[in-house]
């Protein structure tokens, strides 16, 4: 960053340039006739300039005392901004090139502007940033409302920013960019004014097209590409798969109660800190997958995986093998699915009854109504205290499912239930350590008492009990760890 005597310049004032020869010879005689009529401007700390460097500079040569005015603490950068155009364009001719030019400078530092305004609003209101969720037996998001723009037309708003408030035209910011990013040299040419932008894109395109063009290899035929939809409507492509659609068999003790995932939704928009999938879903390695990222997303071409997965021979009489777990990244019965999509996944089911579907949500009113599969595994995962009505509630009126179980994973705080006889299974577990796009969510552990409570309670009620082997942290054979209820629902 530039200075002027004790004080910092602000980059964008910088960028237009100082005024020399004659012109500035007269401002200093100006100065030495009638002082400094318009002050020089400083931000509200008094520590960078705003406005004001040929003024500062004609006071300075004509040992003419500055005079500062003071912004108020309440500028933005965006208001600084603004501030330092409108100051700077009344003052001086620019030609339309200039202009444009100064577009793509202010384009630049308002971008750099808004993206400190958004850190600093995320840091001191963390509650809206994006965040998820821990283990495998959820599949957890955020909030509608947090939906950014597309970066495209993000830009087109930047860009259509930039040209109003420095006066410059769409077509010539377009113009300043082909030239900026091209042909440097000729930008600079037109900054100071030696040659007009027509012209130098005129000398960008004929430097284009003299260029030597390279051999045209065969291009190999691309991807059929298919067009899925968001929660919202929106299309994303997505290349054809070239297979037919199957179950994920699942790998690892993540998921230790079922052999396979299956997921024609992904994504979600409840926002728990912890969740396994959104850490998936917006890691770089798993991008091809999860074209919206963790946005939610329809997957019509899944909807066939049940009636072409094809359990192996050496697993055929493992009971795991016959269960799949439905969505394990997504909340298939979240408030913004739409309907149609549970009610082709839910038609997909029913017309393959072979499978014990295992699904798990934590808006279990939606299940209330729904035509089920005669092996369901029909799920509500509770978290926290204010859950527990709301489970309670629509396990009551649930009827035509196989089995009714409880996740309650990660077990965040002590839980009170009224009634568990309405569960047959009841699975408990700890938070595992996750890395979200916000920073690192470490792994938390249930007090004993939370889970013995719970433990004996489900006793109680005729309740199966499975504990996740993550409550015990390390259970290698060094360190065995006690053996944990590892029950399942009876057939």
């Amino acid at each position: 960053m530039a200075t002027l005597g004790p004080y910092e310049v602000h980059p964008f004032a910088d960028a237009f340039p100082l005024i020399d020869g004659e012109e500035f010879e007269e401002l200093v005689r100006d100065v030495k006739r009638n002082g400094l009529r318009e002050p020089i401007i400083l931000n509200h700390d008094r520590t960078v300039l705003i406005d004001g460097r040929n003024r500062w500079r004609a006071c300075d040569e004509a040992g003419v005392d500055q005079v500062f005015e003071t912004l108020p603490a309440r500028y933005t950068e965006s208001m600084i901004l603004d501030l330092i155009v409108s100051k700077n364009m009344a003052r001086r001719q620019l030609n339309p090139g200039q202009r444009a030019l100064m577009a793509l400078e202010y384009e630049r530092y308002y971008a750099e502007a808004a993206k400190k305004a958004e850190a600093a609003r995320k840091l001191t209101n963390p509650s809206n940033q994006h965040v998820t969720q821990s283990s495998a037996t959820r599949a957890d998001l955020r909030t509608a409302e947090e939906w950014v723009e597309p970066q495209a037309r993000r830009q087109q708003r930047s860009d259509e920013r930039a040209a109003k408030v420095v006066g410059a035209s769409g077509r010539a910011v377009q113009q300043a960019k082909a030239v900026a990013r091209d042909a440097p040299d000729l930008a600079a040419k037109v900054r100071t004014g030696e040659i007009a932008l027509d012209a130098a894109d005129k000398q960008r395109r004929a430097r284009i097209a003299a260029m030597p063009k390279p051999e045209r290899v065969p291009s190999k035929p691309g991807p059929v590409m298919l067009t899925l939809r968001t929660h919202d409507g929106a299309e994303v492509a997505y290349p054809k798969p070239s297979g037919k659609a199957t179950f994920n068999e699942s790998k690892g003790d993540g998921i230790s109660w079922a052999a396979w995932s299956w997921n024609p939704v992904t994504g979600c928009l409840h926002g728990c800190t912890y969740c396994y999938a959104r850490e998936i879903a917006t890691n770089e390695r798993f991008r091809p997958g999860f074209p919206a990222g963790f946005t939610p997303l329809f997957h019509h071409e899944r909807l066939d995986a049940p009636a072409n997965t094809v359990i192996p021979a050496a697993h055929r009489d493992d009971p795991a093998y016959q269960r799949v777990f439905v969505c394990s990244m997504a909340d298939l019965y979240g408030r913004w699915v739409p309907q149609e999509w549970i009610d082709q996944v839910h038609a997909s089911m029913c017309a393959n009854p072979a499978w014990q579907y295992i699904t798990l949500t934590k808006f279990p009113d939606r299940y209330v109504g729904l035509e089920m599969p005669p092996g369901a595994w029909v799920g509500t995962s509770v978290d926290e205290q204010k859950r527990v009505r709301i489970a309670e509630r629509a396990f009551q009126q649930i009827d035509g499912a196989a089995v009714k179980w409880l996740s309650l994973e990660p077990l965040k705080e002590p839980l009170e239930f009224t009634d568990l006889s309405m569960f047959d299974w009841v699975v408990i577990g700890a938070q595992t350590e996750t890395r979200q796009p916000g920073g690192t969510v470490p792994a938390f552990a249930p007090n004993f008492e939370w889970v013995a409570r719970i433990v004996a309670q489900a006793r109680e009620a005729g309740c199966r009990v499975h504990l996740k082997p993550n409550l015990l942290g390390r259970t290698d054979s060094g360190h065995p760890g006690m053996q944990l209820p590892d029950e399942y629902p009876l057939p």
